[in-house]
Parts: C-alpha cells; sequence; structure tokens
C-alpha cells in the first residue's frame, strides 16, 4: 500500500471516530482538510473550486441527518458526473444548453436609497 493510501486510511479511520464522538469536532475538521485541499490545487483552478464548495455547503445545510446529507451529496456528484457525461460525448449541444440559460433575462430589482 503507498503512503497516500495510507494516510487516506488513516484519516478516514479518524474521522469516521471523531463523527461519532464529537460532531462539533468533525465538522471542524471536515472544513480544516477541504480548505487544505483546495489551497493545495493549481492557482488558476482556486477560485473555482472555492465556488464550487460554496455551492455543495449552502445545498447541505439543510440536512443535519448524516444519511440524509450523504444522499444529497451523491444527488450532487451525479448530477455533475452526468454534465461530464453530456460534454464528452456532445459538447456543442452542451454548450449551446448553457449559452441558452445564460441569454435569459433576469429581472433587475432597484435598490435606490430615498
Amino acid at each position: 500500500m503507498t503512503d497516500r493510501n495510507q494516510d487516506r486510511d488513516r484519516i478516514f479511520s479518524r474521522l469516521t471516530g471523531l463523527h461519532s464522538r464529537d460532531p462539533r469536532a468533525f465538522e471542524e475538521e471536515r472544513r480544516r482538510l477541504i480548505r487544505e485541499t483546495i489551497d493545495n490545487f493549481p492557482e488558476e483552478y482556486r477560485a473555482r473550486a472555492n465556488g464550487l464548495q460554496m455551492k455543495i455547503d449552502a445545498s447541505l445545510m439543510k440536512y443535519q441527518d448524516p444519511v440524509a446529507r450523504m444522499n444529497r451529496m451523491v444527488e450532487i456528484f451525479w448530477e455533475h458526473f452526468q454534465q461530464f457525461h453530456e460534454v464528452l460525448h456532445d459538447p456543442e449541444n452542451f454548450l449551446k444548453k448553457r449559452e441558452d440559460e445564460k441569454q435569459k433575462n433576469g429581472k433587475v430589482l432597484n435598490f435606490s436609497k430615498k
């Protein structure tokens, strides 16, 4: 087994125990590991990774039950996998759909000071 796999197994075992003993400490450690991982990305990908992580966190915020949270994570994974599949097998159609979504007009709200 490689050092990387041993590290991964060690971290997983530690987090599993931590989650059952102290969910708050688990959450802090989870966030630290994610932040550390993103910080190690090449700089040109960090902003995108931070944005995706914020989106994932927002999507998972309403789930307190670990099983429901895990199920939502699996859904997010498959949604992104489906997009990846579309890009690989029909990039022109994917780009066209994406461009069409961008062109939808939004309503601009005026927040002028009075």
